[in-house]
């Protein structure tokens, strides 16, 4: 799509609506740049527009390439009003983390146990928690053409709308059935959460903090799971059936917060690109980019970057349409990372220190109920910290070396807890050994909320481009819902017939990882979204992301030739 920015520039009225539509070869902008590198904007703007001058345009993307490496500060006003927006979507996070330790806590409740004839591992309870992953792969294949048509807004508004609807059932149980029942809904709902809401993060960050406001996302499902691990201690005092229903029912909390709010907020630039709203897209951009100013050389690089790689007929129009998962071999490593990342996400072992805690410490020797609730409730507050953090070092050390190295020590943590445990059970007396198992647990959960938390959602949305990152970040949503219901089906007996055991599964599978890693996870730090295409489009995109970003990867995006008078600038 050739685009140029109408509102700046009057184009003839003969020119095509797509082609007077706004951007960066054209008018005001290229203007604007020849001047910053002494060349005479009027001349230039008038050979950029009549004759698409292949000089020019080279100039243009070196000079962006320049201003845009310049780092800004991040506690500016528009700054700010990024974060305000960005924490709307943030509280999708929090849904999913509310269910992860919400389970978890009430699992570990008698009241709850003997009202559902269930004890605290098992078949029986397994299949519980596998439901809401069920409802979410059911729901897979309508959240994408939400995304596509109607926007990341609405999909994050349909999740909230049908998170209250699984919660009310839910809440007002009175068999396994409709508890059942309320738990696929509840799943069906987050499944559309977890596709929007990280689509719209990383498409709304800015480019010099996505990695750290992408990570942050994920890192509030341990915010959610904080507020429920305490809600559930504080009615486990409640002689009712009511201690373990007022946890449910606290779940409309963030989802009614979502409804009310999320509509009002603005689009993703990228999917108004997509629609070619390119002007919506420019005054998106410059409010949150560029402090106001559709001249600010981020938002130039960012739209002339986007109407280059989002096209108007791409697959995101045909909901049907997967193939552009596959068909290329630049799809295809796309989708190694899509999918590699959503299984490892779930079966590292972290899926164990989240639902089967209170197993965990039954199995260390510690089984009173007010004990494990409170440690419980502990567990998610060391690993926000860590989360945090992660998030934060993920611009400055990259995503590859923290998923391998969190992943070794994980596979570390698990070889220790499987010892420590043995010595728990074979001698009761031994008081240290239960309490190297807890501090092992925590231990793992925070070093894998610091490598892995805040990449989860946020590296699967940076491995898709525009046109599939809904399907792609559905597709990743499916696979991590399946890992997760095998997971965490399949714990509940390996508990019972393994025991401890069970734990070096986790020993070798989180090497294995750390090697698959290496050899296919490109690195995505330091690149807009756009300027990713170059890296998984080479022969070999783990070589290519290690290369520096410099002025010809902003010229490859903008597909511009290189000048051989600008070699020297490249």
């Amino acid at each position: 799509m050739t685009r140029a920015i109408c509102m700046h520039i009057k184009t003839p009225p003969d020119v095509p609506r797509n082609d007077r539509q706004c951007f960066l070869f054209l008018g005001f902008h290229s203007a604007f740049y020849s001047r910053a590198i002494n060349m005479d904007s009027k001349t230039d703007e008038k050979v950029a527009i009549e004759h698409g001058d292949e000089h020019h345009d080279a100039q243009v993307a070196v000079q962006l390439a320049h201003d845009t490496s310049k780092k800004l500060s991040p506690w500016t006003k528009p700054m700010f009003r990024l974060y305000l927006v960005l924490a709307c979507a943030y509280l999708c996070g929090c849904l999913n983390g509310y269910d992860g330790s919400l389970l978890g806590g009430i699992n570990g409740m008698k009241r709850y146990q003997r009202y559902f004839n269930m004890n605290g591992e098992g078949s029986s309870t397994g299949i519980v928690f596998a439901m809401y992953n069920i409802g979410s792969i059911a729901a897979v294949f309508f959240t994408a053409p939400v995304n596509d048509w109607f926007g990341r807004r609405w999909g994050m508004f349909t999740g909230a709308f049908v998170i209250i609807v699984g919660t009310c059932i839910q809440a007002t149980s009175t068999g396994r059935g409709q508890f059942l029942a309320g738990r696929f809904v509840l799943g069906f709902g987050v499944s559309f959460c977890c596709v929007s809401a990280p689509c719209y993060v990383s498409e709304m960050a800015h480019p010099q903090w996505r990695g750290t406001l992408t990570g942050l996302y994920n890192c509030t499902w341990y915010i959610g799971s904080i507020i429920a691990s305490w809600v559930v201690y504080g009615c486990s005092y409640i002689e009712h059936d009511t201690a373990w229903r007022i946890p449910i029912w606290c779940q409309m909390i963030t989802s009614g917060v979502v409804v009310l709010t999320v509509l009002w907020l603005p689009e993703s630039p990228r999917w108004l690109m997509a629609q070619d709203r390119v002007e919506d897209a420019v005054a998106v951009l410059a409010k949150y980019h560029g402090e106001g100013d559709a001249n600010h050389p981020m938002v130039v690089l960012q739209i002339k970057e986007m109407s280059n790689q989002i096209a108007s007929d791409a697959t995101d129009k045909s909901w049907w349409d997967y193939r552009g998962l596959w068909n290329t071999h630049s799809a295809r490593r796309r989708l190694i990372g899509v999918l590699g990342m959503a299984v490892f996400g779930q079966i590292s072992g972290n899926s164990l220190s989240s639902y089967y805690l209170p197993t965990m410490l039954k199995k260390a020797g510690i089984d009173d109920e007010k004990k494990v609730l409170a440690l419980n409730g502990v567990n998610p507050v060391l690993c926000l910290f860590g989360a945090v953090l992660g998030a934060r070092l993920t611009d400055v050390v990259g995503r590859r070396p923290l998923l391998i190295y969190s992943i070794i020590f994980c596979s570390c943590c698990f070889a220790v807890i499987t010892g420590t445990s043995k010595l728990a059970i074979e001698d009761p007396n031994n008081g240290n050994a239960p309490n190297a198992t807890i501090a092992m647990i925590f231990i793992f959960g925070i070093v894998f909320s610091f490598g892995w938390t805040p990449l989860q959602s946020a590296y699967i949305a940076e491995c898709l481009s525009t046109d599939i990152r809904a399907k792609g970040t559905a597709v990743g949503n499916l696979a991590s819902s399946i890992a997760s219901t095998i997971i965490q089906y399949s714990s509940g007996p390996a508990f019972e017939n393994i025991d401890y055991y069970f734990y070096l599964v986790f020993v070798f599978w989180d090497l294995f990882e750390a090697v698959f890693i290496y050899f296919f996870f490109p690195e995505t730090k330091d690149r807009t979204l756009e300027e990713l295409s170059e890296v998984f489009e080479a022969p070999n995109p783990v070589k290519k992301s290690l290369q520096k970003r410099d002025a010809q990867t902003v010229m490859n995006t903008m597909n511009v030739k290189e000048d051989d008078k600008l070699a020297g600038e490249v």
